[in-house]
């Protein structure tokens, strides 16, 4: 689930019933698109629907959405909003987010090459070609222009990108382009910041603390069809690497791998101490209590001489929900802190630090679909408030609103 692998060749909660409309999935794009012709997957915690093939794969990281036919990521279509702002342009978007991929595949020893072409909106549009490993993919990339409704402004820039082998291109083209086609902004549900003696934390609406002690916090939704987990671990010298270590916890945990759909691991280090840091992210398929569920783990193990100690952060939900709830499930991955008294405003910085970590994202100021810090005057409740939450047409003026219908401060850190 990282940006190159989005791009391949390197480095999900349930439909909305039908009542369920935002202003932002509402609006009707700024300039015309061609009509949606997929089947619609709607993302209630980062904001936004989009189109997905049957059988593909729609994942979000670091404000990146991405569809693929397969784990492969060799047919794959790419999206990443951003807040048209003042000092944002459609054509500096497109440049800086294009030089972004080049460098960033570049390292992985992959090259994209694009050239520009005409485009009658004057908007950027360009043929794309990544070639590395002995494989060359051909596509297409633009920005197009959406109505939205933000505290930033009313219009939305999205980049978006699709690419596959020259000889499936006839064939899967209008899916893939039919996916960005589909996007379109939506509400998103207010995460509920929560604070105890050993965690900080966050929760959407409907979500539960399922377990917790001293060393792990295990939260769910859906009818346990969905959760995210922390634990802090102590296991024999014998696993002293994050492989080693993650398969004896899966083993005590009672999770199934059945297939790895990737893998990253980080280089080892040699700390202070003498023990050994290593990191993994790892996605899965597999079972847990007789479900067929996919996930995403991240693992940190330090090896000594008396034994290794580390985190585990995962994410996990029945393969039918991965879709749409793998963003909510990864925003309260990275949130969860531990033992340790912290400022709140810590927490979207450590949660973008995680994220960023794993998914090496562009550092653009203007993410549609980053997070706000909000607070309830009358109970001093904190919230991260996704940016698409915000309501311009609100009982009491634009702004953001809790669960009660009253407006919520932005807190500035």
């Amino acid at each position: 689930m990282s940006a190159a692998a989005a791009w391949c060749l390197s480095a999900t909660a349930a439909v909305p019933p039908a009542s369920a409309t935002s202003q932002a999935s509402a609006t009707t794009p700024a300039l015309a698109a061609p009509a949606c012709s997929l089947p619609l997957t709607y993302d209630p915690y980062q904001g936004f629907r989009v189109g997905v093939p049957p059988g593909w794969e729609l994942s979000t990281m670091g404000g990146t959405i991405e569809v693929s036919k397969d784990a492969t990521g060799t047919e794959a279509a790419l999206l990443y909003p951003a807040a048209l702002t003042s000092g944002l342009t459609t054509a500096g978007f497109f440049s800086s987010y294009m030089r972004f991929e080049q460098d960033a595949l570049l390292k992985e020893g992959v090259s994209l090459r694009f050239k520009m072409q005409p485009n009658a909106t004057g908007l950027p549009q360009a043929s794309i070609q990544l070639s590395g490993a002995g494989a060359v993919l051909a596509g297409e990339a633009r920005v197009v222009l959406l109505a939205v409704r933000t505290q930033f402004g009313s219009k939305e820039a999205v980049f978006s990108a699709w690419w596959a082998p020259p000889g499936r291109w006839a064939a899967d083209s209008s899916k893939l382009i039919a996916v960005r086609s589909c996007y379109r902004p939506a509400s998103a549900e207010l995460f509920q910041i929560f604070r105890d003696q050993s965690f900080t934390y966050i929760m959407p609406p409907g979500w539960s603390v399922l377990d917790e002690h001293q060393d792990n916090l295990d939260l769910h939704g859906y009818d346990n069809n969905a959760g995210v987990s922390y634990l802090f671990f102590g296991v024999p010298p014998q696993y002293d690497n994050p492989p080693l270590a993650l398969a004896h916890i899966f083993q005590v945990e009672g999770i199934t791998v059945t297939s790895v759909l990737s893998i990253t691991r980080l280089p080892d280090q040699q700390l202070s101490t003498g023990s050994v840091q290593g990191q993994q992210y790892e996605e899965f398929l597999g079972r847990q209590q007789g479900k067929a569920v996919h996930g995403l783990v991240y693992i940190l193990t330090d090896s000594g001489a008396v034994g290794t100690f580390g985190v585990e952060r995962i994410g996990l939900a029945t393969t039918t929900l991965w879709n749409s709830v793998n963003g909510g499930l990864i925003e309260m991955m990275g949130a969860v802190q531990h033992s340790f008294v912290q400022d709140l405003a810590d927490i979207q910085r450590l949660n973008q630090q995680w994220q960023a970590e794993s998914a090496q994202e562009a550092n653009f100021d203007d993410i549609i679909n980053g997070q706000q810090l909000v607070e309830d005057p009358s109970t001093g409740q904190l919230y991260e408030a996704p940016y698409s939450s915000y309501d311009s047409d609100g009982p009491d003026g634009p702004g953001y609103y809790g669960p009660g219908g009253h407006v919520l401060n932005p807190v500035s850190h």
